[in-house]
């Protein structure tokens, strides 16, 4: 007669890290280059990264009244849940994402005006 039961096992793992060391001119050369990429979640990923390397979403935005926290997401009336891509449109407005593209251009006033309000996601 057949038998099954649960069994825990410990395991060892071993994993290897690349670690660049970069001028800043050169994290901007391939901010850039990994920004124009096809958007893949590992791009985005990447992109990510070398964002919060001194141009990274901490801080906060204040284009009125409201306070936005840049690290932090934000839910729209839909049910769509934002996110900062850390990069910023040449009059300094953050860009947000919902769908995890580095280099989407949407901008966090347009996204409030347009879907708003925006509700700070806490979970």
């Amino acid at each position: 007669m057949a038998s099954a039961q649960y069994e825990t096992a410990t395991r060892t793992v071993e994993e290897t890290l690349v670690v660049l060391k970069l001028t800043e001119d050169e994290a901007d050369a391939l901010r850039e280059i990994v920004g124009a990429s096809d958007g893949t979640r590992l791009h985005v990923g990447i992109l990510k990264a070398l964002e919060q390397i001194g141009h990274g979403a901490d801080g906060t935005y204040t284009p009125t009244v409201k306070a936005y926290d840049l690290s932090a997401a934000y839910r729209d009336r839909s049910g769509d849940v934002w996110t900062f891509t850390g990069r910023r449109a040449p009059d300094g407005e953050p860009y947000v994402t919902y769908t995890d593209t580095a280099s989407n251009t949407d901008r966090i006033t347009d996204i409030e005006r347009e879907w708003g309000p925006l509700t700070k996601v806490t979970d």
